[in-house]
């Protein structure tokens, strides 16, 4: 079983327009061009492996109040296995417009869910309970409020317990406490601020050394996106991973395909952390110069893997 952990989901609703012009009313006719889908980090990157052809695959984390109904049916849709809290707080909706021409990429991010204390530790007796039979687990994204800072530590430390590995994607404080508890592979993502550590992130330099700080911190392998590139970090090196004669057309997904296909390379063929980025990376290309969200099959990610180029760093 492969269990990812999705704490703070949502319903996204996209919307595809020729151009996004403030203050200009938009129809859309054509269905293709709305897509509402159940969304959260760890969440697509479920689907994306269930498309990849993996049976069992479940997802642990929150949902809320009558659209939280909606939502569990929608993952379901998708024949991923559901194990929820529920809270009385409405999920959140995200918004997402894309203009085509020119590309823009506009994103109202909706942050008001909650839940309580109470629904945190009934969390915490569901993770422990649920992950006893999975190879693999990923924690990711954001938290809601209402959720300490602790709340990703805590679940590494159970898995340490039950000698699970862990890919964790957090940032800020959550992401700063879980590595003391030494995740399998680490990498910080940014939504709010530049920052890993507490280090500002400006130039190149300041990348390279956040990576050697989450090694430093408690990760065994860490991940850093440095705009369009992924730096790698081991304990012994550092790597700049690059896509070639790249063409962004969405975002939205290419982070989760990348980590679904992370995923991929390692079930099949065993822990090769560069090779699997590179797996990963050729996952996000297909999804980042395309207008689809999930990962459809393993050819579109094998037909992207020369265009992946790693190249050691001197640091």
């Amino acid at each position: 079983m492969i269990t990812t952990v999705t704490l703070n989901p949502a319903i996204d609703r996209e919307y595809f327009v020729d151009q996004n012009k403030p203050k200009e009313h938009k129809y859309i006719y054509d269905h293709n061009d709305i897509r509402v889908y159940p969304g959260g980090k760890g969440l697509i990157s479920a689907i994306d492996l269930r498309n990849l052809g993996y049976p069992d695959i479940q997802n642990i984390g929150f949902v809320g109040g009558k659209q939280g109904i909606f939502f569990e049916k929608m993952v379901q849709d998708y024949k991923i296995t559901t194990n929820y809290i529920y809270t009385e707080n409405e999920i959140r909706n995200n918004a997402f417009i894309i203009g085509m021409d020119p590309v823009t990429y506009t994103h109202y991010n909706d942050y008001t869910y909650k839940v309580s204390k109470d629904d945190v530790e009934q969390l915490i007796k569901r993770f422990k309970r649920g992950i006893v039979d999975s190879d693999f687990i990923m924690i990711s994204g954001s938290i809601p409020a209402g959720v300490d800072f602790d709340i990703y530590q805590r679940m590494v430390n159970i898995c340490n317990e039950l000698g699970k590995d862990v890919y964790l994607q957090a940032s800020g404080e959550a992401l700063n406490r879980a590595l003391q508890a030494k995740p399998k592979v680490a990498e910080s993502y940014f939504k709010h601020t530049k920052k890993v550590l507490n280090l500002e992130l400006v130039e190149l330099e300041d990348y390279l050394r956040a990576g050697q700080k989450l090694l430093e911190e408690g990760a065994q392998y860490a991940i850093l996106r440095y705009h369009c590139e992924r730096l790698l970090f081991t304990k012994e090196k550092t790597y700049c991973l690059s896509p070639v004669d790249f063409c962004l057309k969405n975002w939205l997904g290419a982070g989760d395909a990348y980590n679904a296909g992370f995923f991929d390379y390692v079930f099949r063929k065993g822990f090769d952390f560069i090779e699997a980025n590179r797996y990963g990376a050729a996952a996000a290309l297909n999804v980042a110069e395309h207008k689809t969200i999930f990962i459809e099959n393993r050819e579109d990610i094998e037909k992207n893997l020369s265009r992946i180029v790693i190249r050691e760093l001197e640091v």
